[in-house]
């Protein structure tokens, strides 16, 4: 096998393993750009917390959750959910699936675009997360 070949093969392994990381801390990061409040420069409106707190992550199909809150109640987006998924998903075989369960998720996402921002930033946090890992090379 020639120097150059070696090279290559040697890059191809350090980038294989960095890979799951990448794709996990930007799905992670996607997921706080739309969960952003509006008054915190986000798009997604808050007022019980409860579309928020309604967010979940599966693995391999979109996951089901409680689509009602309670109107008096205040809730709080905690992430353990999304991070213990995230922990076991593996990029390279499996897919992610992440919505919001609340009854009106679609029609805030219709209006506010909360998803759709954050998602459309995808490229670019996927750049800056690999600029990141890369810095052990």
């Amino acid at each position: 096998m020639s120097h150059f070949s070696k090279q290559v093969e040697r890059h191809v392994r350090k980038y294989k393993k960095i890979m799951p990381t990448v794709a996990k801390q930007s799905a992670q990061e996607v997921v706080a750009k739309a969960q952003l409040h509006n008054k915190k420069g986000g798009r997604m409106r808050i007022d019980t917390g409860f579309l928020r707190a309604s967010i979940v992550a599966g693995i391999g199909s979109m996951p089901t959750g409680q689509t009602k809150g309670e109107p008096d109640k205040n809730y709080v987006y905690t992430g353990h959910g999304l991070a213990a998924t995230l922990i076991r998903w593996n990029p390279a075989t499996e897919s992610l699936f992440v919505g919001w369960t609340a009854n009106y998720a679609r029609a805030r996402e219709a209006t506010d675009g909360f998803m759709r921002g954050a998602s459309e930033e995808w490229s670019g946090i996927v750049e800056r997360v690999v600029k990141k890992a890369r810095v052990g090379f």
